[in-house]
């Protein structure tokens, strides 16, 4: 469970922004689902590698390369004392990297192998580790997944008490009809990828001595791309940005994408034609969503405001400047984000420039304020994607310094020059 007492820490719009404006589809409802896992206690044998400390390195390179097969012999070359050499040699020896004998050493296979690609192999015979596979396919999880900090597995019984929620985010048990592969765990082997798998240098003779059902909290936001085709995108509590093994998971899943496919066509109702209203709000556009969007805005008192159902299937709200921030009834953070209303939402735009370009150096001071750290790279990045969000083109660290200067936050415009100084630009 995250501080903020949610199963996923990160507000919804932030899903719905990645899958918008990062990934250029149009997003058109989101769930939270809660996915079957199997968690796998596995023994195996395991090969780790490692950097090696320097000695160990040296001595073995001599012994492999150069043909030094003595105490005396490595210690006169390397210029170390005999009893510091023969002290390592016998760690290498435990750790199956040397044989010593009648006066002489030599590498093993493992010793050899950890020469020929400059890491120190350790192998461990009964290793025990707990792993995660897709409850569908018996798919490995990636490397995130095993950060208990930050990712939460729920058993059952904690699964069907957030599934019984009565508020958003309410959680949907999704079931797998599906076992759990034994075939999957020789199968690891193969895999090319291990660091992306949490996977050691080597796994042999793996086998299951227990397999369990977990449940992992994800927002899937239902979009659709250019060409108008369906996606499906996940979101996990390891990051705001979509995981692509997740998402395909879903969309490639028959019991994932029909439990999703069965939620829209209960949640859309009727929902029609796009349309657009008048200034009132109040005629030509159809469907649940738009109702919604205009109910919710109205109770806040603004109005003004223009409510479209866009072909995608989008709601979209255009509210004219005065009603962001100040005594304007919507922060201007709500600018070209979205107002979540349970599972629904729409979108919120304003035609004003002037309020846009305002919109951009709150979000990017919000960001950077409470980011512990954010190079350079990683600022020119968000500070981008936000001004593609906002419709305000190509925005640079430079360009945002300018606009920040000019609305008078001069904290922001420090930060950014402190930033744009890490490589010497100049502001």
């Amino acid at each position: 469970m995250s501080t903020n007492g949610r199963l996923i820490r990160y507000p919804e719009e932030r899903a719905l922004e990645d899958a918008a404006f990062a990934q250029g589809l149009m997003p058109t409802r989101i769930f939270a689902l809660l996915l079957p896992i199997w968690r796998v206690d596995v023994r195996a044998c395991v090969t780790a590698a490692e950097p090696y400390a320097l000695i160990d390195r040296y001595l073995e390179l001599g012994i492999g390369t150069a043909g030094l097969d003595s105490v005396t012999g490595l210690a006169g070359f390397f210029g170390l004392d005999d009893v510091v050499v023969e002290r390592t040699l016998r760690f290498l020896a435990g750790i199956g990297h040397v044989t010593m004998g009648g006066g002489r050493v030599a590498l093993t296979e493992l010793g050899q192998r950890s020469v020929r690609d400059g890491k120190r192999y350790l192998v461990t015979r009964q290793d025990r580790r707990t792993m995660y596979f897709d409850g569908f396919g018996s798919r490995p999880l990636t490397r995130e997944y095993y950060d208990s900090r930050v990712v939460t597995f729920l058993t059952f019984s904690a699964a069907a008490a957030a599934a019984g929620a009565r508020e958003w985010p309410r959680f949907m048990l999704v079931y797998s009809p599906f076992g759990f592969r034994r075939e999957a765990l020789p199968s690891l082997a193969g895999l090319a990828d291990r660091e992306l798998y949490n996977l050691p240098e080597g796994i042999d003779q793996p086998e299951s001595l227990g397999e369990e059902v977990v449940y992992l909290p994800v927002y899937v936001v239902r979009a659709v791309s250019r060409d108008r085709k369906l996606r499906y995108l996940a979101y996990s509590q390891a990051g705001d940005q979509a995981d692509a093994e997740l998402s395909t998971l879903c969309e490639r899943t028959a019991g994932v994408a029909g439990v999703l496919e069965n939620e829209e066509l209960a949640g859309s109702g009727s929902s029609g034609s796009s349309g657009s209203s008048g200034s009132s709000g109040s005629s030509g556009s159809s469907g649940s969503g738009a109702e919604r969007a205009r109910d919710w805005l109205e109770r806040q008192g603004v109005d003004g405001h223009s409510v479209v159902r866009l072909d995608s299937g989008m709601v979209r709200a255009t509210l004219p400047g005065r009603c962001f921030g100040g005594a304007g009834p919507l922060s201007l953070s709500k600018v070209g984000s979205f107002v979540m209303l349970g599972g629904d939402f729409f979108h919120v735009w304003c035609e004003d420039e002037r309020v846009r370009r305002a919109a951009l150096v709150e979000r990017v001071d919000a960001y950077l304020r409470s980011a512990i750290r954010m190079d350079r790279l990683d600022a020119e990045g968000l500070v981008g994607r936000i001004g593609r969000q906002l419709d305000l083109g190509e925005v640079d660290l430079v360009r945002l310094c300018q606009i920040a200067v000019q609305a008078g936050r001069s904290g922001l415009a420090a930060h950014i020059e402190r930033l744009l100084a890490e490589t010497g630009a100049a502001s």
